[in-house]
């Protein structure tokens, strides 16, 4: 039995399933939420294409211990979606290991494969 999702669900569980996959090191399943083509602004200000994220990411150089969402807020608009979540998350980015206050603001796109992450921009809240 299938359960039918509307399509603010659809959006938050691509969304959570990004945050399963950083903290599983599932690149399978982030590959599968996340389009070709789409953008990380980090909170140092770099921008990484999906490509190089998730190369960081089996690397070891971004890894994710844990994640505790605070806020999460969807909004659809047709056939894209904003979602702001912030989350504490515990990362060790590029030998430094912390818990973060980060705040995710994340665009997605419905396409022929259902909802993806285009862009996400990280700050601190």
């Amino acid at each position: 039995m299938s359960i039918q999702l509307n399509e603010e669900q659809a959006v938050t569980q691509v969304v959570h399933q990004q945050v399963q996959g950083m903290l599983t090191k599932n690149l399978a399943l982030l590959d599968q939420v996340i389009a070709p083509n789409a953008k990380f602004f980090h909170i140092t200000g770099q921008v990484q294409s999906k490509t190089e994220w998730l190369r960081q990411i089996r690397l070891g150089r971004m890894h994710y211990f844990s994640s505790r969402e605070v806020l999460f807020q969807a909004t659809v608009t047709g056939d894209q979606a904003q979602v702001i979540v912030r989350n504490e998350l515990d990362a060790r980015i590029y030998g430094f290991r912390n818990t973060w206050p980060l705040q995710s603001q994340v665009k997605l796109a419905k396409g022929p494969h259902g909802w993806q992450i285009i862009e996400a921009h990280a700050s601190m809240y």
